[in-house]
Protein backbone atom coordinates (compact mmCIF):
# COMPACT_ATOMS: atom_id res chain seq x y z
CA UNK A 1 0.00 0.00 0.00
CA UNK A 2 1.43 3.37 -1.04
CA UNK A 3 1.62 5.95 1.76
CA UNK A 4 1.50 9.58 0.69
CA UNK A 5 1.04 12.32 3.24
CA UNK A 6 0.38 15.81 1.91
CA UNK A 7 3.39 18.11 1.87
CA UNK A 8 3.37 20.71 4.64
CA UNK A 9 3.11 24.38 3.79
CA UNK A 10 6.03 25.14 6.10
CA UNK A 11 8.85 23.09 7.56
CA UNK A 12 10.77 24.09 10.69
CA UNK A 13 13.89 22.40 9.28
CA UNK A 14 16.12 25.23 8.05
CA UNK A 15 19.33 23.40 7.17
CA UNK A 16 20.32 21.37 4.11
CA UNK A 17 23.39 19.24 3.47
CA UNK A 18 24.43 18.69 -0.15
CA UNK A 19 26.93 15.98 -1.09
CA UNK A 20 29.20 17.35 -3.83
CA UNK A 21 32.63 15.84 -3.27
CA UNK A 22 33.03 13.24 -6.00
CA UNK A 23 35.27 13.50 -9.05
CA UNK A 24 32.52 12.06 -11.28
CA UNK A 25 34.51 10.22 -13.92
CA UNK A 26 31.30 9.28 -15.75
CA UNK A 27 30.67 12.92 -16.64
CA UNK A 28 34.06 13.37 -18.26
CA UNK A 29 35.12 15.28 -20.30
CA UNK A 30 32.82 17.88 -18.73
CA UNK A 31 34.47 17.32 -15.35
CA UNK A 32 38.09 17.17 -16.46
CA UNK A 33 38.56 20.86 -15.71
CA UNK A 34 35.67 21.56 -13.34
CA UNK A 35 33.81 19.80 -10.51
CA UNK A 36 30.39 18.46 -11.42
CA UNK A 37 28.49 21.14 -9.42
CA UNK A 38 29.94 23.73 -11.82
CA UNK A 39 28.72 22.09 -15.04
CA UNK A 40 27.01 25.02 -16.78
CA UNK A 41 23.27 24.81 -17.47
CA UNK A 42 21.68 27.87 -19.07
CA UNK A 43 24.59 30.02 -17.97
CA UNK A 44 24.41 28.95 -14.32
CA UNK A 45 26.19 26.08 -12.56
CA UNK A 46 24.27 22.90 -11.81
CA UNK A 47 24.60 23.64 -8.09
CA UNK A 48 22.96 27.06 -8.53
CA UNK A 49 19.81 25.40 -9.88
CA UNK A 50 19.69 23.14 -6.82
CA UNK A 51 20.22 26.05 -4.43
CA UNK A 52 17.50 28.02 -6.22
CA UNK A 53 15.00 25.29 -5.32
CA UNK A 54 16.02 25.67 -1.66
CA UNK A 55 15.67 29.47 -1.67
CA UNK A 56 13.45 30.51 1.24
CA UNK A 57 13.11 26.89 2.37
CA UNK A 58 16.38 26.79 4.34
CA UNK A 59 18.64 29.36 5.93
CA UNK A 60 21.86 27.31 5.85
CA UNK A 61 23.44 24.87 3.40
CA UNK A 62 26.46 22.75 4.27
CA UNK A 63 28.30 21.58 1.17
CA UNK A 64 30.46 18.47 1.37
CA UNK A 65 33.19 19.12 -1.18
CA UNK A 66 36.31 17.33 -2.36
CA UNK A 67 37.28 17.29 -6.04
CA UNK A 68 38.29 20.83 -7.09
CA UNK A 69 36.66 22.16 -3.94
CA UNK A 70 38.35 25.55 -4.24
CA UNK A 71 36.57 26.19 -7.54
CA UNK A 72 33.17 25.64 -5.91
CA UNK A 73 33.95 27.92 -2.98
CA UNK A 74 35.38 30.59 -5.28
CA UNK A 75 32.25 30.54 -7.44
CA UNK A 76 29.66 30.59 -4.65
CA UNK A 77 31.39 32.17 -1.66
CA UNK A 78 29.67 32.03 1.70
CA UNK A 79 26.25 33.46 0.84
CA UNK A 80 23.97 32.60 -2.07
CA UNK A 81 20.76 34.60 -2.46
CA UNK A 82 20.76 35.24 1.27
CA UNK A 83 21.39 31.60 2.19
CA UNK A 84 24.47 30.92 4.31
CA UNK A 85 26.88 28.44 2.72
CA UNK A 86 29.36 26.34 4.68
CA UNK A 87 32.01 24.02 3.25
CA UNK A 88 33.29 20.78 4.75
CA UNK A 89 35.95 18.78 2.91
CA UNK A 90 35.80 15.05 2.43
CA UNK A 91 39.47 14.13 2.27
CA UNK A 92 38.89 10.54 1.16
CA UNK A 93 35.96 10.10 -1.20
CA UNK A 94 34.73 6.62 -0.32
CA UNK A 95 30.96 6.64 -0.30
CA UNK A 96 27.88 8.67 0.49
CA UNK A 97 27.72 7.61 4.15
CA UNK A 98 31.32 8.69 4.59
CA UNK A 99 30.47 12.01 2.92
CA UNK A 100 27.64 12.64 5.36
CA UNK A 101 29.77 11.62 8.32
CA UNK A 102 32.28 14.42 7.70
CA UNK A 103 29.65 17.02 8.69
CA UNK A 104 29.33 15.55 12.18
CA UNK A 105 30.01 18.40 14.57
CA UNK A 106 28.89 20.92 11.95
CA UNK A 107 25.21 19.96 12.04
CA UNK A 108 23.28 19.81 15.32
CA UNK A 109 19.69 20.09 14.12
CA UNK A 110 17.25 18.46 11.68
CA UNK A 111 18.38 18.75 8.07
CA UNK A 112 17.58 17.82 4.51
CA UNK A 113 20.14 15.72 2.69
CA UNK A 114 20.52 16.04 -1.08
CA UNK A 115 22.89 14.80 -3.74
CA UNK A 116 24.65 17.55 -5.66
CA UNK A 117 24.14 16.03 -9.12
CA UNK A 118 20.36 15.95 -9.50
CA UNK A 119 17.95 18.68 -10.52
CA UNK A 120 15.16 18.37 -7.97
CA UNK A 121 11.89 20.10 -7.17
CA UNK A 122 11.40 22.23 -4.09
CA UNK A 123 8.06 20.60 -3.26
CA UNK A 124 9.65 17.15 -3.05
CA UNK A 125 12.22 18.41 -0.55
CA UNK A 126 9.54 20.06 1.55
CA UNK A 127 7.42 16.91 1.50
CA UNK A 128 10.06 14.92 3.39
CA UNK A 129 9.44 17.15 6.40
CA UNK A 130 6.32 15.15 7.31
CA UNK A 131 8.25 13.17 9.93
CA UNK A 132 11.57 12.94 11.73
CA UNK A 133 13.12 10.40 9.37
CA UNK A 134 11.78 10.44 5.86
CA UNK A 135 12.90 10.12 2.27
CA UNK A 136 11.57 10.79 -1.18
CA UNK A 137 10.62 7.92 -3.46
CA UNK A 138 10.57 7.94 -7.25
CA UNK A 139 8.37 6.09 -9.70
CA UNK A 140 10.49 4.94 -12.66
CA UNK A 141 10.02 2.43 -15.45
CA UNK A 142 13.43 0.79 -15.11
CA UNK A 143 14.56 0.26 -11.52
CA UNK A 144 17.72 -1.69 -12.29
CA UNK A 145 20.03 1.31 -11.97
CA UNK A 146 18.55 2.50 -8.66
CA UNK A 147 18.40 1.66 -5.04
CA UNK A 148 14.90 0.26 -4.48
CA UNK A 149 12.84 0.87 -1.35
CA UNK A 150 11.64 -2.13 0.61
CA UNK A 151 8.41 -0.93 2.24
CA UNK A 152 6.56 -2.77 4.99
CA UNK A 153 3.35 -1.40 6.55
CA UNK A 154 3.92 2.03 5.08
CA UNK A 155 7.49 2.53 6.25
CA UNK A 156 10.87 1.97 4.62
CA UNK A 157 12.81 -0.97 6.05
CA UNK A 158 15.85 -0.90 3.79
CA UNK A 159 17.10 0.01 0.33
CA UNK A 160 18.07 -2.77 -2.07
CA UNK A 161 20.92 -1.59 -4.29
CA UNK A 162 20.24 -2.12 -8.01
CA UNK A 163 18.34 -5.42 -7.78
CA UNK A 164 18.28 -7.51 -10.96
CA UNK A 165 14.60 -8.38 -10.50
CA UNK A 166 12.91 -5.53 -8.63
CA UNK A 167 9.31 -6.19 -7.57
CA UNK A 168 6.60 -4.65 -9.81
CA UNK A 169 5.54 -1.19 -8.68
CA UNK A 170 8.58 -0.72 -6.45
CA UNK A 171 9.90 2.78 -5.81
CA UNK A 172 13.40 4.12 -6.39
CA UNK A 173 15.68 6.21 -4.18
CA UNK A 174 16.16 9.69 -5.74
CA UNK A 175 18.48 10.95 -3.01
CA UNK A 176 16.26 13.35 -1.01
CA UNK A 177 16.18 12.73 2.75
CA UNK A 178 15.14 14.32 6.03
CA UNK A 179 17.34 13.44 9.02
CA UNK A 180 18.52 14.92 12.30
CA UNK A 181 21.81 14.96 14.20
CA UNK A 182 21.06 11.60 15.84
CA UNK A 183 22.03 9.79 12.63
CA UNK A 184 25.74 10.42 13.21
CA UNK A 185 26.28 7.71 15.84
CA UNK A 186 24.67 5.23 13.44
CA UNK A 187 26.93 6.38 10.60
CA UNK A 188 29.96 5.45 12.66
CA UNK A 189 28.75 1.83 12.75
CA UNK A 190 28.53 1.40 8.98
CA UNK A 191 31.07 -0.94 7.43
CA UNK A 192 32.37 -0.90 3.84
CA UNK A 193 30.21 -2.55 1.21
CA UNK A 194 31.43 -5.04 -1.38
CA UNK A 195 32.51 -2.01 -3.43
CA UNK A 196 34.70 -0.85 -0.57
CA UNK A 197 32.49 2.17 0.06
CA UNK A 198 30.45 3.37 3.02
CA UNK A 199 26.89 3.39 1.68
CA UNK A 200 24.17 5.77 2.81
CA UNK A 201 21.61 3.07 2.01
CA UNK A 202 22.94 1.10 5.01
CA UNK A 203 21.95 4.01 7.25
CA UNK A 204 18.28 3.57 6.31
CA UNK A 205 18.29 -0.07 7.43
CA UNK A 206 19.96 0.86 10.71
CA UNK A 207 17.49 3.66 11.44
CA UNK A 208 14.54 1.42 10.57
CA UNK A 209 15.46 -0.96 13.39
CA UNK A 210 14.46 1.62 16.00
CA UNK A 211 12.49 4.31 14.18
CA UNK A 212 9.80 4.72 11.55
CA UNK A 213 11.36 5.84 8.28
CA UNK A 214 8.65 7.39 6.16
CA UNK A 215 8.57 8.10 2.47
CA UNK A 216 6.85 10.47 0.10
CA UNK A 217 6.45 9.94 -3.62
CA UNK A 218 7.99 12.64 -5.81
CA UNK A 219 5.45 14.88 -7.51
CA UNK A 220 7.94 17.16 -9.24
CA UNK A 221 10.81 16.84 -11.70
CA UNK A 222 13.94 14.79 -11.07
CA UNK A 223 16.81 15.04 -13.58
CA UNK A 224 20.09 13.23 -12.87
CA UNK A 225 23.36 14.53 -14.31
CA UNK A 226 25.47 11.39 -14.38
CA UNK A 227 27.03 11.64 -17.83
CA UNK A 228 27.38 14.27 -20.59
CA UNK A 229 24.16 13.22 -22.33
CA UNK A 230 22.22 13.63 -19.10
CA UNK A 231 23.77 17.09 -18.76
CA UNK A 232 22.40 17.88 -22.22
CA UNK A 233 18.98 16.60 -21.13
CA UNK A 234 19.15 18.79 -18.02
CA UNK A 235 19.90 21.79 -20.21
CA UNK A 236 16.99 20.89 -22.52
CA UNK A 237 14.65 20.51 -19.54
CA UNK A 238 15.57 23.89 -18.12
CA UNK A 239 15.04 25.40 -21.56
CA UNK A 240 11.64 23.73 -21.90
CA UNK A 241 10.56 25.26 -18.59
CA UNK A 242 11.07 28.67 -20.22
CA UNK A 243 8.71 27.88 -23.10
CA UNK A 244 5.86 30.05 -21.81
CA UNK A 245 7.98 33.04 -20.83
CA UNK A 246 8.18 36.25 -22.79
CA UNK A 247 11.12 36.95 -25.03
CA UNK A 248 13.87 38.94 -23.31
CA UNK A 249 16.21 40.88 -25.58
CA UNK A 250 18.92 43.19 -24.27
CA UNK A 251 18.72 46.71 -25.67
CA UNK A 252 22.43 46.43 -26.52
CA UNK A 253 21.83 43.45 -28.82
CA UNK A 254 22.43 44.06 -32.53
CA UNK A 255 19.88 42.15 -34.57
CA UNK A 256 19.48 42.34 -38.35
CA UNK A 257 16.15 43.71 -39.49
CA UNK A 258 15.19 40.52 -41.32
CA UNK A 259 16.25 38.11 -38.57
CA UNK A 260 13.34 35.89 -37.48
CA UNK A 261 13.05 35.41 -33.71
CA UNK A 262 10.18 33.37 -32.30
CA UNK A 263 9.22 31.86 -28.98
CA UNK A 264 10.70 32.28 -25.51
CA UNK A 265 14.12 33.59 -26.47
CA UNK A 266 16.55 35.32 -24.11
CA UNK A 267 19.21 37.31 -25.92
CA UNK A 268 22.05 39.17 -24.25
CA UNK A 269 24.47 41.63 -25.84
CA UNK A 270 24.70 39.56 -29.01
CA UNK A 271 25.09 40.20 -32.74
CA UNK A 272 22.67 38.36 -34.99
CA UNK A 273 23.12 38.44 -38.76
CA UNK A 274 20.74 38.90 -41.66
CA UNK A 275 18.32 36.10 -42.44
CA UNK A 276 19.10 34.20 -39.28
CA UNK A 277 16.27 32.36 -37.55
CA UNK A 278 16.16 31.72 -33.80
CA UNK A 279 13.49 29.38 -32.46
CA UNK A 280 12.72 29.38 -28.75
CA UNK A 281 12.99 28.39 -26.11
CA UNK A 282 16.59 29.44 -26.53
CA UNK A 283 19.20 31.34 -24.53
CA UNK A 284 21.81 33.48 -26.29
CA UNK A 285 24.47 34.98 -23.99
CA UNK A 286 26.56 38.14 -24.12
CA UNK A 287 29.17 38.73 -26.82
CA UNK A 288 27.68 35.97 -28.97
CA UNK A 289 28.12 36.47 -32.73
CA UNK A 290 25.75 34.62 -35.06
CA UNK A 291 26.39 35.08 -38.76
CA UNK A 292 24.19 35.39 -41.83
CA UNK A 293 21.55 32.79 -42.66
CA UNK A 294 21.98 30.68 -39.53
CA UNK A 295 19.42 28.67 -37.58
CA UNK A 296 19.49 28.33 -33.79
CA UNK A 297 16.71 25.99 -32.68
CA UNK A 298 15.99 25.33 -28.98
CA UNK A 299 19.60 25.65 -27.93
CA UNK A 300 21.84 27.42 -25.43
CA UNK A 301 24.73 29.58 -26.61
CA UNK A 302 26.77 30.82 -23.69
CA UNK A 303 28.83 34.00 -23.61
CA UNK A 304 31.34 34.52 -26.38
CA UNK A 305 30.06 31.82 -28.75
CA UNK A 306 30.65 32.38 -32.48
CA UNK A 307 28.46 30.72 -35.13
CA UNK A 308 29.48 31.48 -38.70
CA UNK A 309 27.35 31.99 -41.80
CA UNK A 310 24.89 29.30 -42.81
CA UNK A 311 25.32 27.04 -39.79
CA UNK A 312 22.46 25.22 -38.08
CA UNK A 313 22.41 24.57 -34.31
CA UNK A 314 19.62 22.30 -33.05
CA UNK A 315 18.89 21.05 -29.52
CA UNK A 316 22.46 21.76 -28.42
CA UNK A 317 24.46 23.50 -25.71
CA UNK A 318 27.49 25.57 -26.71
CA UNK A 319 29.79 26.56 -23.84
CA UNK A 320 31.79 29.71 -23.20
CA UNK A 321 33.74 30.82 -26.24
CA UNK A 322 32.80 27.84 -28.42
CA UNK A 323 33.29 28.36 -32.15
CA UNK A 324 31.31 26.89 -35.05
CA UNK A 325 32.56 27.45 -38.59
CA UNK A 326 30.51 28.21 -41.69
CA UNK A 327 27.91 25.81 -43.16
CA UNK A 328 28.01 23.43 -40.18
CA UNK A 329 25.27 21.23 -38.77
CA UNK A 330 25.27 20.70 -34.98
CA UNK A 331 22.47 18.50 -33.62
CA UNK A 332 21.84 17.35 -30.04
CA UNK A 333 25.44 18.08 -29.12
CA UNK A 334 27.43 19.63 -26.27
CA UNK A 335 30.42 21.83 -27.11
CA UNK A 336 32.33 22.55 -23.93
CA UNK A 337 34.32 25.70 -23.17
CA UNK A 338 36.40 26.86 -26.12
CA UNK A 339 35.60 23.89 -28.36
CA UNK A 340 36.01 24.65 -32.09
CA UNK A 341 34.25 23.12 -35.07
CA UNK A 342 35.68 23.72 -38.56
CA UNK A 343 33.74 24.78 -41.64
CA UNK A 344 31.19 22.34 -43.08
CA UNK A 345 31.51 19.91 -40.18
CA UNK A 346 28.47 17.77 -39.52
CA UNK A 347 27.65 16.75 -35.96
CA UNK A 348 24.62 14.69 -36.89
CA UNK A 349 22.46 13.09 -34.20
CA UNK A 350 20.47 9.88 -34.16
CA UNK A 351 18.18 8.16 -31.74
CA UNK A 352 19.71 5.34 -29.69
CA UNK A 353 16.97 2.80 -29.00
CA UNK A 354 18.91 1.20 -26.14
CA UNK A 355 19.01 4.46 -24.18
CA UNK A 356 16.34 4.65 -21.50
CA UNK A 357 16.41 7.92 -19.61
CA UNK A 358 15.40 7.65 -15.95
CA UNK A 359 14.72 11.38 -15.69
CA UNK A 360 11.25 12.61 -14.76
CA UNK A 361 10.76 15.77 -16.81
CA UNK A 362 7.06 16.19 -15.99
CA UNK A 363 6.31 15.53 -19.65
CA UNK A 364 8.36 18.49 -20.88
CA UNK A 365 10.82 16.35 -22.85
CA UNK A 366 9.97 13.58 -25.28
CA UNK A 367 11.82 10.35 -24.40
CA UNK A 368 12.90 10.16 -28.04
CA UNK A 369 14.60 13.54 -27.70
CA UNK A 370 16.45 12.39 -24.58
CA UNK A 371 17.69 9.31 -26.45
CA UNK A 372 18.96 11.34 -29.41
CA UNK A 373 22.70 11.99 -29.28
CA UNK A 374 25.04 13.94 -31.50
CA UNK A 375 28.59 14.68 -30.32
CA UNK A 376 30.18 15.83 -27.07
CA UNK A 377 33.33 17.90 -27.52
CA UNK A 378 35.48 18.44 -24.45
CA UNK A 379 36.97 21.81 -23.56
CA UNK A 380 39.13 23.32 -26.33
CA UNK A 381 38.78 20.29 -28.60
CA UNK A 382 39.23 21.31 -32.26
CA UNK A 383 37.24 19.44 -34.87
CA UNK A 384 38.63 19.92 -38.41
CA UNK A 385 36.67 21.20 -41.38
CA UNK A 386 34.25 18.71 -42.96
CA UNK A 387 34.56 16.39 -39.94
CA UNK A 388 31.61 14.05 -39.38
CA UNK A 389 31.95 12.14 -36.10
CA UNK A 390 29.71 9.17 -35.48
CA UNK A 391 26.54 10.04 -33.55
CA UNK A 392 27.11 9.39 -29.87
CA UNK A 393 30.80 10.28 -30.01
CA UNK A 394 32.45 11.80 -26.94
CA UNK A 395 35.71 13.49 -27.88
CA UNK A 396 38.19 14.30 -25.13
CA UNK A 397 40.84 17.04 -25.15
Amino acid sequence: MMSQKPAPDFCPTRHAVILAAGESKRTRPLTLHRPKPLIPLLGQPLLAHILDELFGLVDRVTLVVGYRADAIQERFGFVYRGTELRYVRQQTVNGTASALQVVEGHVNEPFFLLYGDNLIGRADVLATCVQRYCMAALQVDDLRSFGVLEIVDGTVKRILEKPENPPPGALANPGIFHFDEQVFPALRQIRPSSRGEYELTDLIAMLAQDHAVGYTVCQNHWIPVGNPWEALNASAFLLARRANLRAEIESAATIAADADISGAVRIGRAQIGAGTRIVGPAVIGDDVVIGVGCVVDRSVLEDGVVVNDGSVIEHSALGLGAYVGAQCLVQSSWLDTGARVGDQARLVARRFDDVRSVADTMGLLDPAVMATHGTVLGAHVELPSSAAPEPGSVIFP
